[in-house]
């Protein structure tokens, strides 16, 4: 009896564990998207087809607005968020 408990309460720790990992990684990339989404508004980038895109093409995209946003730079951006 006291086995069955105990492996029923790893059991659950370990379910709850990694859905509290998946939740984690969730909302970082929402919150990445959201701040790129917002900085894309502020350089005039329409930001619509954002939601299209991989967690690596929205990396990508917050690393060139770290930059200086050059017009060479501006159009990398909007090709990638209208490809």
């Amino acid at each position: 009896m006291k086995t069955t408990i105990t492996a029923l309460a790893l059991a659950a720790a370990v379910a709850t564990s990694g859905a509290t990992a998946v939740s984690a990684m969730e909302m970082e990339f929402n919150m990445l998207t959201g701040a790129v989404f917002n900085a894309l508004k502020a350089e005039g980038i329409d930001p619509t087809n954002i939601d299209k895109l991989t967690l690596a093409e929205i990396a990508q995209i917050k690393a060139w607005l770290d930059e200086d946003m050059t017009s060479n730079t501006r159009q990398r951006v909007e090709q990638l968020l209208n490809k």
